[in-house]
């Protein structure tokens, strides 16, 4: 490193932290999914026939499709919202059975309110094809929607109205946990497509739950059109860190609060603590379609293939397997063609429904990958600089090397938990230099990327050839980014001091030249002669524009004169032309010319 530049130097150093701060982040997101989807695993453990666990969420917004369309067509198109709710339960003979629960909307905002008034409707229909149902747990991801605190404390009236034990509340890391509405949104987009094969077209809500219940509709999916909802929410109730917590178990005298699952025992929080308005009541849901009929919960099932009789031997081994994971006999092989797609799942299964029932119901095989020779290579030589071995470069035996783990973890406690990023405001300098490469875009034309802008930012100098930022000073893509959309979003570009008040200076006196201006057409509005000039029921300036008034009497024109004090004493002889200038002077100062 002597031969390096500092500048060189400076650049690695930033490189390798921002590398290292990114690679926690994905091992703390790895640990935080593989933690939550354990919760997942113990609810399903504990279902029976009397309990059930619902995955909430928002499918995309579907755009409207016509069987043939223009390419006008496919422009400016307003999506359509739609919700979906997994309902998950085990029947009496101990299999797994699921339903699907589709509303479908003409208008409505994805907040709180709308959330809890799909899940009334959603208890009410469970109600209704199983009313032995007694006990619910929830499961979604971190939208506002439901990560709230109007959305938990309301949850629990709308539960306790409808006759129902509300036992927890689960909450899925970002992008990793409820796999089961996305692949049942691709179940009906793919119903869907058939219909609109077959010559139809999808543009209104209406047509879209005609197209999912086309063909018998779907097995396990109940479908309903809802119209436009109330613009009521839930009241605003504060909850500090409600963001951070993702498990909670309700029970009668409050909830107990987990930021991770089964780390710890909880925080209990009584209901005495929540300024809940007595008042308040929960919203419900404005249906204009009747609901799919005939739908109850369906088995889940792996399609089975004609394969020969396996050896009794094989059987048995198979057998002991089956009973430390259930979906373990459903064809897993390792020349498998259907791999897990969860991060570090070693399963595979030979048939696609075997691969969906293990992501629906299953538990993951964890391993870690194999270390191939370059690996132990790299460990090796590390662990020797750090034991000070320098001066000779290590020969790889052919064993396997196992190198001395501490006995110590060097991580501290928590560091897998979401926490608040500390944000820290730019230096003059930063926002200086942002801004000189924002205005240069803008003049150009040619706008600045901001991981070009981030990149350049390390090579800068200054008028004396001096780095212009250290490495403490470098922003990432991300922060540039940020800093433009603002800028963008202002449409007034910030500049130093003197600039600033030269332009607060230009806004003060444009304001006062703009009311004096208002001031004056205000006045001279009420002073001078508005059009139309009417005399009786004539329309002096149509008469004057269509050459008409030398059709009136001379007596008249005295008379229209007169009502509008025009001087005519100087007039001596007895004829229409006198009279009819000072007409049309007078039309010539009506605001109409």
């Amino acid at each position: 490193m002597e031969n390096v530049s500092p500048r060189d130097k400076d650049e690695l150093k930033y490189a390798v932290g921002i590398s290292v701060k990114q690679i926690d982040a994905w091992k703390a997101h790895l640990l935080r999914s593989s933690n939550q989807d354990q919760a997942r695993l113990d609810v399903l453990r504990s279902l029976n026939q009397e309990s059930t666990l619902l995955v909430l969420d928002w499918a995309m917004k579907f755009l409207p499709r016509k069987f043939r369309e223009s390419q006008t067509d496919w422009f400016g198109k307003r999506g359509i919202s739609w919700h979906l709710t997994v309902a998950t339960r085990k029947n009496k003979d101990g299999e797994n059975e699921m339903v699907t629960f589709v509303h479908v909307f003409e208008k409505c905002n994805q907040d709180s309110g709308t959330v809890v008034a799909i899940l009334d409707d959603v208890f009410k229909q469970l109600a209704s094809i199983a009313p032995e149902i007694s006990t619910i747990y929830l499961r979604q991801d971190n939208a506002g929607c439901y990560h709230s605190a109007s959305t938990l404390l309301a949850i629990q009236q709308v539960a306790t109205r409808n006759k129902l034990k509300l036992s927890r509340v689960d909450f899925s890391d970002p992008q990793a946990g409820k796999g089961s509405c996305d692949r049942k949104a691709a179940t009906i987009k793919s119903h869907m497509k058939i219909y609109l094969n077959s010559g139809h077209d999808i543009e209104t809500p209406e047509q879209m739950v005609l197209a999912m219940e086309s063909s018998g509709g779907i097995p396990g999916v109940r479908v309903t059109l809802c119209g436009p909802q109330s613009s009521e929410k839930p009241p605003a109730i504060k909850w500090d860190g409600v963001s951070f917590l993702n498990n909670m178990e309700y029970t009668k005298d409050g909830i107990r609060v987990w930021r991770a699952y089964n780390v710890g025992k909880g925080k209990f929080i009584p209901w005495s603590e929540f300024n809940i308005p007595s008042t308040y009541v929960c919203p419900t849901l404005n249906t204009v379609a009747n609901r799919t009929p005939h739908i109850s919960f369906n088995v889940v099932k792996a399609r089975r293939s004609s394969e020969p009789l396996p050896d009794p031997l094989t059987a048995v081994e198979s057998q002991s397997q089956s009973t430390v994971d259930d979906d373990s006999s459903d064809s897993e092989d390792e020349s498998g063609l259907f791999f897990c797609p969860e991060e570090g799942c070693t399963r595979s299964f030979q048939r696609f429904s075997s691969l969906q029932k293990h992501l629906d119901y299953g538990s993951h095989k964890y391993a870690l990958e194999r270390e191939t020779l370059y690996d132990k290579a790299m460990l090796g030589y590390a662990a020797k600089l750090e034991q000070g071995a320098t001066a000779e470069v290590p020969e790889i035996p052919t064993a396997d090397i196992h190198l001395e783990q501490p006995h110590e973890s060097v991580l501290q406690k928590g560091w897998a938990l979401k926490s608040t990023k500390q944000r820290k405001r730019m230096s003059e300098k930063q926002k200086k230099y942002l801004l000189d490469v924002y205005q240069i875009g803008e003049s150009t034309g040619h706008k600045a990327e901001p991981a070009s802008v981030a990149r350049s930012m390390r090579m800068s100098k200054n008028s004396d050839g001096s780095l212009l930022f250290d490495a403490s000073e470098f922003l990432t893509p991300q922060q540039i980014a940020n800093f433009f959309s603002r800028l963008s979003a202002k449409r007034v570009l910030p500049t130093d001091d003197e600039a600033e008040d030269e332009i607060q200076e230009d806004l003060r006196e444009a304001t006062e030249e703009k009311n004096l201006e208002d001031l004056s057409k205000q006045v001279l509005n009420e002073v001078s002669i508005q059009h139309p000039i009417m005399y009786d029921t004539y329309n002096i300036c149509d008469c004057v524009s269509q050459s008409k008034l030398d059709k009136f009497s001379i007596s008249v024109l005295q008379d229209i004169c007169g009502s509008f004090q025009l001087n005519t004493s100087d007039i001596g002889q007895r004829r229409k032309k006198p009279y009819i200038e000072l007409i049309e002077s007078l039309v010539e100062k009506c605001s109409c010319k």
